[in-house]
């Protein structure tokens, strides 16, 4: 067909995966055009994907690309454009397209998007970084909501849910051939098209290269980093948080000295002023006495609200640190730099911040969301292989819980896992930690931001954990670590769901064996019997209603909660831990 006069471009707009590139070439080819795709260009200017310019540029980076691209593709009469869901949010990018250009929203619903973009993701590790998250659904729904009012401005809407790609292609061109020429004569519509819906665009949050997933909590959005070396960095990403105040870094005593001085140093650079306390190593730490000395020393120094709270070392630090920041001044900022293994995928993704008493474990504490999590994998290779074994147990879980491939891959990797120091010299060795390091984080991340306050499926993160719990309560929080405790929590509980019918003793004996892999113990220290472990399970906060809840495995990735467990299975689940007394 004969273009109308001073039609020069055909522009697809629209959410990601509602077909913008499929029918591009399409139209083209009943115009007599060419077609671009705006993303292939920007890829092939660039000589990397969108993905990794994302990592290596951050958002602000790309958007400068792309922006290029549309001033590029505008020079170009004859052209069918395909454009990413992002370029129409910004104005100067709406003026030059639709300046000689027909513009032609593609609408899907959530569910089609999700299923196309599940489709096209198969084979490939490299996720659409607009749709990257802990919830996709959500941040889908949230994206389109925002984003709707700017793909209203176009000059036709077409959805494409159930459409073929004929009938698509035929009801485009035929609006082109009858209303392109009126709408490319209306001066009112640019200046609508420049101006906008008269509410301000979805603001571009660049949180630089290394994140590895985010956290879409209900009460907070934040990113979550892992890469080697991230401490290095600590002054620069806390610039592209937007934090400002001073840093109060609180650290575990026995890394302040080393991994300490590399966070300070960073932030110092930056003109930064920085306070810092060395916490005691150990459980013990996690206590009303050292919470009352973390009060005094910042209000010593006067902290205030705007101040930022940089809590590095593992779970205990990030227990103690977190609890302090969620309840001087009625909360600060909170920057979790974990240390340890069991701080990265697990104790500071959340929001579960706690301290102990003596009746119990993290009995006292709140639900307080970071600004960031900062995982520096570099800080594994000094970590106390004891203590590196230990982190391991929740990355067993989450397998166990949620990812079966990743069961085989720890069991053939766990030789490389266990030396993180052999990483220093070893690229490869450096790409496998931070790859299990950064799975673990997008499991703990999916399921909290699914359910921030533990109402309901989060429950299931607490494999393993009920009989770990009391085993650390009746052991003083010193003989076992944590991580030694959950290991032979998740034997009891396998040996639970064998007993109830839900899995085989196959099951039980992998469960053993991949704990034992990685140096776990599947039995307690001598001298504990059942009465005290039965006790201290009585005052998990876990019990609702009288009765214990104790997740189970229907098969592995398929967890279900059960409060009907009969006592005397729990009974032989413990003499099989513990010993019978």
């Amino acid at each position: 067909m004969t273009a109308p006069p001073g039609l020069r471009r055909v522009v697809l707009i629209g959410f990601s995966t509602t077909g913008k590139s499929v029918l591009a070439p399409y139209i083209a080819h009943q115009l007599g055009w060419s077609a671009l795709d705006l993303d292939v260009e920007i890829e092939r200017e660039a000589g990397r994907t969108i993905p990794q310019i994302f990592e290596l540029e951050g958002e602000t980076g790309f958007r400068a690309r792309e922006q290029q691209a549309v001033r590029d593709a505008a020079e170009q009469h004859g052209v069918v454009i395909a454009t990413g869901g992002g370029v129409w949010l910004n104005a100067d990018n709406r003026s030059v397209l639709a300046d000689g250009g027909f513009v032609v929203t593609l609408e899907a619903r959530s569910a089609t998007i999700l299923a196309r973009y599940a489709e096209t993701e198969q084979g490939t590790t490299e996720v659409r970084p607009m749709l990257a998250g802990a919830d996709p659904r959500r941040r889908v729904e949230t994206l389109k909501a925002a984003r709707q009012p700017f793909y209203a401005l176009s000059d036709l809407t077409v959805h494409t849910d159930e459409i073929e790609i004929g009938e698509a292609v035929e009801e485009i061109v035929d609006a082109v051939r009858r209303r392109a020429g009126s709408v490319l004569a209306s001066d009112a519509r640019l200046r609508e098209m420049r101006n906008g819906p008269g509410i301000e665009p979805p603001p571009v949050v660049d949180y630089g290269s290394d994140v590895g997933c985010m956290v879409e909590a209900g009460s907070a959005r934040y990113p979550v980093y892992c890469a080697w070396g991230l401490l290095e960095r600590s002054g620069d990403i806390l610039d592209q948080l937007g934090l400002s105040g001073r840093v109060f870094l609180i650290a575990d005593q026995a890394i302040i000295d080393t991994h300490g001085v590399t966070a300070i140093d960073s932030l110092r650079a930056g003109g930064r002023s920085v306070e810092s306390y060395a916490v005691p190593s150990g459980e013990a730490s996690k206590s009303l006495s050292s919470l009352d000395a973390l009060y005094v020393w910042l209000s010593s120094h006067r902290a205030e609200r705007r101040d930022i709270i940089f809590a590095l070392g593992g779970g205990v630090t990030t227990d103690l640190a977190g609890t302090a920041a969620a309840t001087y001044l009625r909360g600060m900022p909170l920057v979790h730099a974990p240390t340890t293994v069991l701080g990265m995928v697990d104790a500071a993704i959340g929001g579960k911040v706690a301290i102990d008493l003596p009746s119990g474990k993290n009995l006292v504490g709140a639900f307080y969301q970071p600004h960031a999590v900062l995982a520096d994998a570099a800080t594994l290779a000094t970590l106390p292989p004891r203590e590196l074994r230990s982190g391991f147990a929740e990355v067993i879980k989450h397998g166990f819980i949620r990812d079966e491939p990743m069961l085989g891959l720890l069991d053939e990797s766990a030789d490389l896992l266990l030396d993180p120091a052999a990483a220093l010299e070893d690229e490869s060795h450096r790409k496998l930690l931070v790859e299990i390091i950064t799975r673990n984080q997008a499991i703990k991340a999916t399921v909290v931001s699914a359910d921030e306050r533990e109402s309901d499926i989060r429950a299931i993160l607490n494999y393993g954990h009920t009989l770990g719990h009391a085993i650390e309560a009746v052991t003083g929080y010193s003989a076992v670590l944590h991580g030694e405790a959950v290991a032979m929590g998740m034997v009891a509980v396998a040996e639970i769901g064998c007993s109830m019918g839900l899995i085989d003793e196959a099951l039980v004996t992998r469960h053993r064996r991949l704990i034992e892999r990685f140096g776990l113990p599947t039995q307690s220290p001598p001298g504990l019997g059942r009465a005290e472990i039965v006790e201290a399970m009585s005052r998990d906060k876990k019990v609702v209603g009288g009765k214990q809840r104790w997740v189970l495995l229907e098969s592995v990735g398929n967890p279900i909660v059960r409060d009907d467990v009969p006592a005397e299975i729990v009974s032989e689940a413990i003499d099989a831990v513990v010993g019978a007394a």
